[in-house]
Parts: C-alpha cells; sequence; structure tokens
C-alpha cells in the first residue's frame, strides 16, 4: 500500500431534497460546533448526538439552530429509542457524519474498565445499522451520506509520526463494506492529521460531502495535501 495525492475535490452543488438531515456525532470538541455550523448555514438541519459523559466529557456550545440528543448509556436499545425520537420529530436522516474523537484524550477519561475508543466504534456500527433504512431512503431522492472522520495521522497511519490508537481504523474497514452493501449511499471515510484546525476540518467535510466521485471511499489530509491509499505490485528477490 502506499499513499497517492489527489487533487482537491470538485463542489457538487447537490439539490436540496425533502431528507436534508444530517445527523452529527459529537467529539467534544469545537470541530463539532464548526461543522454543524457549517451545514446550518447551507440550508441542513443538524441534530448532534453526543455520547454519554463517561466517554466524552465535553459538550461544545452549538449554533442557536441546531439540536443536541444525549445518549445516557451505551445499550443499543436506548440508542433505538432515541434515534426513533429523532425521526419523529425532525424526519428521516439523509446523511450522517460522524466526528470520531482524537485518541489521546479519550484515555483521560476516570472509567479504565470501558476502552472509549471501542465503546464510541461500537456505537458507530450500530449506528450504521439503525440507519440503514433511512439513508437508503433518502437515497430515492438525491444524495445520502455517510461520512465518517478519524485523527489517525493523516496519511492512514503510514507517516511514523503520530502516536494513535489503531481502533479508529475500523471505520474505514465498516465504510468500505457499507459502500458495497449500500451502493446507492455515498459512503466515505476520512483521516484528517491532529495538526489541522477545527475551521479547516469543518470546511474538509465540507468539501468531501459534496465531492461527485463517488469512486474514492477513502481520503486522507495532512498540511501537505490530500491523498489516498493505492496499492503497487512488489516484486520479491528469489
Amino acid at each position: 500500500m502506499k499513499l497517492m495525492s489527489l487533487p482537491a475535490p470538485d463542489f457538487w452543488n447537490v439539490p436540496n431534497t425533502p431528507y436534508q438531515t444530517c445527523l452529527l456525532t459529537d467529539d467534544g470538541s469545537s470541530t463539532t460546533t464548526e461543522v454543524a455550523q457549517c451545514l446550518s448555514d447551507r440550508g441542513w438541519q443538524v441534530i448532534v448526538l453526543s455520547f454519554p459523559n463517561s466517554l466524552v466529557p465535553k459538550r461544545p456550545i452549538l449554533p442557536a439552530t441546531v439540536h443536541r440528543v444525549v445518549l445516557t448509556n451505551l445499550s443499543e436499545e436506548h440508542l433505538q429509542d432515541q434515534l426513533a425520537g429523532i425521526f419523529q420529530t425532525y424526519g428521516l436522516i439523509g446523511t450522517f457524519i460522524h466526528l470520531h474523537p482524537i485518541s489521546q484524550y479519550l484515555y483521560n477519561q476516570p472509567d479504565t474498565l470501558v476502552n472509549p475508543d471501542k465503546a464510541i466504534l461500537k456505537q458507530v456500527f450500530l449506528l450504521a445499522k439503525h440507519l440503514k433504512s433511512s439513508l437508503t431512503q433518502a437515497a430515492n431522492q438525491g444524495r445520502s451520506s455517510f461520512l465518517t472522520l478519524a485523527h489517525l495521522d493523516g496519511e492512514f497511519g503510514l507517516s511514523g509520526q503520530q502516536d494513535f490508537s489503531a481502533v479508529s481504523g475500523g471505520l474505514f474497514g465498516l465504510t468500505k463494506t457499507l459502500n458495497l452493501e449500500w451502493p446507492a449511499v455515498f459512503c466515505r471515510s476520512l483521516d484528517i492529521s491532529p495538526d489541522l484546525d477545527a475551521a479547516t476540518t469543518a470546511q474538509i467535510i465540507l468539501a468531501e460531502l459534496h465531492d461527485p466521485n463517488a469512486l474514492i471511499q477513502e481520503v486522507g489530509y495532512t498540511r501537505k495535501g490530500r491523498v489516498t491509499l493505492t496499492c503497487e505490485l512488489a516484486h520479491l528477490g528469489v
């Protein structure tokens, strides 16, 4: 596997659909605020889903137009109940964005019995399970999206310059699987360097959501630019 440079994505001004509602997970940082504001400014109805305090204790201030739903425990039944309430109040979800917290911040939590990376990753898998119907239905009316963001090193862990938890790398496998199982839904994973600030990260997410090229499944960003993974044949000596 090797990195391949990519140009900046083209911007497809996606027509509005009846499903202009985005569910955005809260990573406990100003990135949540910036992304919610960007989407809200472009006419999206944004609902922020916050994880329990035991996992992500910080709750950034949200724009006045953005609604917050809080998970108080990690059971699948509770998640289903919260999603049912969202559907009833705001309609079907057309876009899902997961912001994974920077791993170094997660391991400062007091509950040592729970691996926060694994617990959050499990929640994202469950969210995919229970959002499938909504996202595939929304895809019939235009673009619907499933996008995840991790902070490895912006180069899919290949730089050797950053410490990170490999657990969040599971997001890339999930998105690749969904891309096969949900052909009508735009699925993409991002690896954004922790060195990039919240405002830059929000603009990256907005640009990737509007990329007309649905063939690319994973994109990394560092200060050096935009990359994806490719593979080349290794020639073994005899």
